[in-house]
């Protein structure tokens, strides 16, 4: 009996420290520092940081310290396990950065980029625009995407809100992607604000909205551009429709899988402001609420051939540089 109890007194003391070690190299520590990307900007001194624990996909816990003298930050006793965000929240505006251990490494290093915040969008620019216009039994279904570029070295905040579009008058319906409608804002005279600050880079944003078909065979639709734009493409589709627009030249028809035709015009190098007056014949009476069941049809439709337009011209654009 007591040869037992020796022996099982040793396993213990042999195997305890392995199970603390094993334990322990679930832990590991996040360490990383604040970077100013606005030349002469301000000072990240005290920045204050928030580590993002999610567990299942839902956000389990966070915590939050301050920067020291040299803009940098350390949290310990993490469990590798989790999934981290770190957060800067500078000048009023909060950075997101997610945060990953590489297998057997127990420490973890972040940059966090941050910039100076203003309200000139001199350095906002459309890289590529389309406007998609279904001509349907009653209604005129418009869907607006952009490729937007921050070409600064500061973050545009705005007035009314970050990025501001203007609407022709007479706008109704507007719909955005379900997880982004809380970040828009309709405002007046038809403009919606998209209300996220847009740090230096890029950004793809689309939308949608409907005009009532009017009772008329022709009618003038004006497009504005709120931004600089280096390419449009404006497509419409509808039976026995036809369009024409004089500030931008005929290009080759678009046809999608579905077999859909598109008349389609392009526009380069477009000013700030410009409108776009794109005019429409052969329409028939409007009126009704078919509208309803066929923009839902279309749709997926609309979005999945102008992000496959915006994809393969950006490639293009990349491989012609």
């Amino acid at each position: 009996m007591r040869r037992i109890i020796i022996i099982s007194a040793f396993l213990l003391l042999t195997l305890w420290p392995v199970s603390a070690y094993a334990q322990e190299s679930d832990v590991g520590e996040i360490t990383g520092q604040v970077v100013n990307g606005t030349e002469g900007g301000g000072s990240v001194v005290g920045t204050a940081i928030t580590l993002i624990t999610y567990v299942d996909d839902a956000i389990s816990s966070t915590r939050t310290i301050t920067t020291d003298d040299e803009g940098k930050f350390h949290f310990n006793n993490v469990t590798r396990e989790h999934d981290y965000l770190v957060s800067a929240k500078y000048m009023g505006v909060d950075y997101y950065y997610p945060v990953t251990f590489e297998t057997g490494v127990t420490a973890a290093y972040v940059e966090v980029g941050v910039c100076d915040v203003t309200n000139s969008d001199r350095d906002i620019s459309i890289g590529l625009a389309h406007f998609v216009i279904n001509v349907t039994e009653d209604s005129l279904d418009i869907t607006a995407v952009y490729w937007l570029v921050n070409d600064g070295d500061t973050t545009y905040v705005g007035t009314d809100g970050a990025l501001v579009f203007t609407m022709p008058e007479g706008a109704s319906g507007f719909e955005a992607p379900p997880e982004l409608m809380m970040d828009y804002q309709l405002l007046e005279g038809n403009r919606v604000a998209y209300l996220v600050p847009f740090p230096p880079g890029e950004r793809q944003l689309y939308y949608s909205y409907r005009l009532t078909k009017p009772d008329a065979a022709e009618f003038t639709i004006p497009l504005k551009i709120d931004y600089p734009t280096d390419s449009l493409d404006l497509m419409i589709t509808g039976e026995g429709v036809e369009a024409a627009v004089s500030q931008l030249a005929p290009a080759d028809p678009v046809v999608n899988d579905d077999g859909q035709r598109y008349i389609h015009f392009q526009g380069r190098k477009l000013p700030r402001d410009t409108v776009i007056d794109l005019q429409l014949f052969g329409l028939s009476g409007g009126g009704g609420f078919l509208f309803l069941i066929i923009w839902t049809i279309i749709g997926i439709a609309i979005i999945s051939l102008v992000v496959y337009l915006i994809s393969r011209r950006k490639k293009s654009t990349d491989s012609d540089e």
